[in-house]
């Protein structure tokens, strides 16, 4: 908008007026434009500018969401935020970045609108604040004055904020606070456990715990390894740090947890006062067996007698933790099925894999890959054997109807941004994937009522129905179990299929209206339709007993989860039940002595195996050779199919014996000479061999930062090598992919990094040399969150708000209101000035131009008629008058064109004897050339006298 710097010196116009009306007035255009020229003269002198911010002022609100703020201070904020937006004044706007570990754009500055609630998600175990103050230094508008106002405790764990401020006073950006303080007077704290880095079993050693205490105080201290309590004691602690000594031993290899639990009176800050740690005991390498019933069998004597260390165990019992897995070198699966071990455990095994450098054997059986619900599974693409349903393979062509539960339990949120109902549908859609030409499927949303989203149709292009399967949503409502059925065989009833199967998913908690449903799946049977019930939910829930009782009356399989990220796995198992065999049993008929097979030459890459031939087995899962694996042993009949198959994955290794090494399918395996040489030479290749120890790992923590130093051994194998890489495992019941921490080369054999540590917990590292090199290096363990610890040495949070404040030029804000009274600076303006003076110029020279060359004068288009410019009309009118006035004949005005060669004069009209005698005959004007000399002559005038004039 168009504003005037001095419009004071508008009173000029008065003076102006007066000296324009007494020396400048003229008529016509030339006096419009001295009047024009004059106004725009005094616009110029006032300082025109251009507002380009508009009115009123951007405040960016700055929130603090960490752990360290006190409770319910995100509903106090929130009040105050909609105190602020409903008082604000014409032009002011309100923008709200939240932040904890790292800072989020919650609103961008508006005039509108009000914020009912904080929508980014937020890390709470950090408070960086300088991050927070550099991200509202980057969004706010430069054209516009700008406050920043911050709702905070002080506190921060990353940077300091003054650097920040100092930026902001550069930019007048002043930063005012509305201060949130917790009360810390008084906190004790355990700051650290110090253990051994390693230790070998039965090792005695001393451990210390650190104490900080900002009053003298006796408390009472607990130190437990894992469920064990190592001591219990009573301890006086001064103010400042407290060293306390501790003493254990260990009489098994793995790696094991310290916990120090203090119980203080009257403490402000009771959530650092626990404490943890872990020391890693190494015996050698070591191997997991998991088996149904926790029996080692067979496979566990072939691993005794070559005196291979292992524990045995149930997939059930056995936790599957970093922890648990970090003694061991490898994990044997022995015909065990999925669900026993379930999404979370079967991640965890991934992860030790490919991140901490495991190993895994999978073997087979009818409770074994595709046959056991590994399919779409979290361990499906590390196996080196796919299980995929293909044409050739298949059992027999299937009808299958699915009836999906989309109650209003359905719309429950889960990992991913995602509800239940929409695992569900992608459940469903894997099912219809699996299906080919020859197939049928039906599938229907259930509510109060059936809705058929797809009738019984085959399945010629399965993307089509698998997207809308994918569209399905959960609309409330409770689930109708009989109306479910009966859709779904209404529309099984059509299909020619022999094989006819429904798949009925729903609610363990909340299955409603069963109806007469045991006459209902009575009929079904005598027509030959099948049912599976997929529970969400637990056997023990109000509702499970009605689906075991509909999966047993319908010939079916009954499956129960609680993850909600368990279902396309279930669907997919089932599926593959119905359509597919994939476990091949030998025909006694054609094969009474059983299916053989035969070694391949890369068995030997595993170890010094040499056998020629291979015995018969009694049957074994069908699974087919990934691209980049190695087949040891191959089936001899038409599938040519993979019994023993390998790879490596990330930084482990991965096999799968797809027989039965311990069963009544296992034929003559068992029995055969060189049965504990081949499950021995698998085994051992699972263990690996031991890394070379070329690099070492100084671990500590700096805060909330870990600080690493790599030394590595001058003296190492392939010093041309590309430097280390160090990997830091995050702690967690989810798999999280593993940080790569970058690393700075600090002398010749040494590097160091600092990382942020953003989660609570044990942290494991790696140093990776090459692809399939690496080692294992020390822990790291945050205890609690940073936000609780112990300020040693740091300024106050008060100190801190207040500092900020007083380097950007802010205040303490009790009134928030007052911040829109007090913008720091004026919007940013451009000056009009060089417009109007260029306006001015213009100006001039159009009003010198119009009264010289006469452009506006009455009559002067006289001559353009018969010149075509009036202009130039006025200048040959001019050379005409000199012309004349030079031959000392007046010019008559004439309309016919002047020519460069005068015409002899025309006869007399009169007679001859009126003409008087004593008057000689005229002689001709000029000539030729005397009339070009007069004409130049004329121009050359003409054009002196404009010159003089300028």
């Amino acid at each position: 908008m168009f504003e005037l710097s001095y419009p004071e010196f508008l009173l000029l116009s008065i003076p102006a007026m007066i000296a324009y009306r007494r020396y400048g007035r003229a008529k016509g255009v030339t006096g419009w434009l001295r009047l024009t020229l004059l106004i725009v003269l005094l616009i110029c002198v006032c300082g025109p500018q251009m507002n380009l911010g508009g009115y009123g002022v951007d405040v960016i609100a700055v929130v603090d969401r960490s752990r360290s703020m006190p409770a319910q201070s995100d509903d106090s904020i929130l009040e105050l935020l909609t105190n602020l937006e409903r008082n604000r004044g014409y032009g002011d706007q309100v923008g709200v970045i939240t932040f904890g570990l790292t800072p989020q754009f919650e609103r961008a500055a508006q005039e509108g609108g009000e914020l009912t609630a904080f929508t980014k998600e937020i890390l709470p175990d950090g408070s960086d604040l300088e991050a927070a103050i550099e991200k509202a230094l980057a969004t706010q508008n430069v054209k516009r004055p700008t406050r920043i106002l911050v709702f905070s405790d002080g506190q921060y764990s990353g940077a300091s904020p003054l650097t920040s401020s100092r930026r902001a006073r550069e930019m007048n950006v002043p930063i005012d606070y509305r201060e949130f303080a917790s009360p810390q007077t008084g906190d004790i704290a355990v700051e650290s456990i110090e253990l051994p880095r390693t230790l070998i079993p039965r090792e005695p050693f001393q451990f210390s715990v650190w104490v900080y205490a900002d009053r003298p105080e006796t408390v009472q201290m607990t130190v437990q390894r894992g469920d064990v309590v190592v001591a219990k004691t009573e301890r006086t602690l001064t103010i400042g740090r407290n060293r306390i000594l501790f003493r254990d031993l260990i009489d098994q290899s793995g790696f094991f947890e310290y916990q120090v639990r203090l119980d203080v009176p009257n403490d402000p800050v009771s959530e650092n006062n626990t404490g943890i740690g872990s020391v890693r005991v190494e015996s050698g390498p070591k191997l997991l067996l998991l088996t149904n019933d926790g029996v080692a069998g067979n496979l566990g004597a072939a691993l005794t007698a070559a005196r291979i260390p292992f524990d045995v165990s149930t997939p059930g019992s056995h936790p599957l933790t970093q922890d648990a897995l970090d003694g061991y070198r490898g994990v044997i699966l022995e015909n065990v099925p999925a669900g026993d071990l379930g999404r979370l455990k079967m991640e965890r095994l991934a992860q030790f894999v490919e991140d901490l450098g495991g190993g895994l054997l999978l073997t087979g059986g009818q409770r074994s890959f595709g046959q056991g619900g590994y399919y779409n599974s979290p361990l499906d693409p590390i196996l080196p054997v796919s299980m995929e349903m293909r044409e050739e393979h298949r059992k027999t062509r299937v009808a299958i109807a699915i009836a999906l539960d989309r109650s209003g339990s359905m719309m429950a949120p889960v990992k991913g941004n995602r509800v239940k109902m929409d695992l569900a549908d992608l459940g469903t859609a894997e099912c219809v994937r699996l299906l080919s030409p020859g197939d049928s499927v039906a599938i229907i949303a259930v509510d109060s009522s059936a809705h058929v989203v797809q009738e019984l149709v085959d399945v010629e292009d399965p993307e089509v129905i698998a997207r809308k399967a994918l569209g399905i949503e959960s609309e409330g409502g409770g689930i109708f179990v009989y109306e479910a059925l009966v859709a779904a065989g209404n529309e099984l009833l059509k299909a020619d299929q022999m094989t006819k199967h429904i798949i009925l998913f729903s609610d363990a908690r909340d299955s409603e209206e069963p109806g007469n449903y045991q006459s209902l799946l009575k009929k079904y049977e005598e027509v030959g339709i099948t049912v599976s019930v997929i529970g969400l939910g637990q056997p023990s829930d109000v509702d499970a007993g009605l689906l075991k009782d509909i999966a047993k009356l319908g010939k079916g399989n009954i499956m129960f989860t609680e993850d909600a990220e368990e279902l396309p796995r279930l669907f997919t198992e089932d599926t593959m039940s119905v359509a597919r065999n994939s476990f091949i049993e030998a025909d006694p008929k054609t094969q009474p002595n059983g299916i053989p097979g035969a070694p391949l030459p890369q068995l030997r890459t595993i170890g010094e195996l040499n056998v020629n031939a291979f015995p018969n087995v009694g049957g074994y899962n069908l699974s087919y050779l990934k691209p980049e694996a190695k087949a040891g042993v191959v089936s001899q009949d038409e599938y040519v199919a993979p019994w023993s198959a390998f790879w490596y994955r990330g930084l482990g290794r991965v096999g799968a014996i797809t027989l039965e090494v311990d069963g009544k399918f296992s034929g003559g395996f068992t029995s055969w000479d060189q049965y504990e040489n081949f499950i021995i030479t698998h085994a051992r290749w699972l263990l690996g061999s031991d890394q070379p120890q070329e690099a070492y790992l100084a671990l500590e923590q700096d805060g909330q930062d870990a600080v690493a130093r790599i030394e590595l051994d001058p003296f190492r194998s392939d010093l041309s090598s590309l430097p280390p890489q160090l990997l830091l495992i995050p702690p967690g019941d989810e798999r999280i992919e593993p940080i790569q921490v970058p690393l700075e080369w600090t002398g010749p054999h040494t590097l160091e990094a600092r990382t942020r540590l953003n989660r609570v917990g044990t942290y494991r590292t790696i140093i990776k040399t090459s692809d399939r090199q690496f080692q294992k290096g020390p822990a790291l363990s945050l205890p609690y969150s940073p936000e609780y610890a112990p300020r040693v040495g740091l300024p106050t949070g008060t100190q801190t708000l207040s500092q900020m404040a007083e380097l950007s030029g802010g205040v303490k804000r009790t009134e928030i209101l007052d911040v829109f009274e007090d913008p720091p600076r004026s919007p940013l303006r451009s000056s009009l000035i060089p417009w109007f003076l260029g306006l001015v110029l213009m100006l001039m020279l159009l009003e010198i131009a119009g009264r010289r060359l006469q452009l506006w004068e009455s009559g002067s288009v006289s001559q353009k008629d018969e010149f075509g410019d009036p202009v130039w009309g006025r200048l040959v009118k001019r050379v005409q008058a000199g012309l004349g006035k030079t031959s000392g004949r007046p010019v008559v005005r004439t309309s016919e064109k002047v020519s460069a060669s005068p015409s002899p004069p025309a006869p007399s009209q009169q007679p001859a004897s009126s003409r008087p005698a004593s008057v000689p005959v005229a002689k001709p004007v000029s000539t030729s050339a005397e009339s070009e000399k007069n004409v130049a002559d004329a121009f050359a005038k003409a054009k002196k006298r404009a010159q003089d004039r300028r």
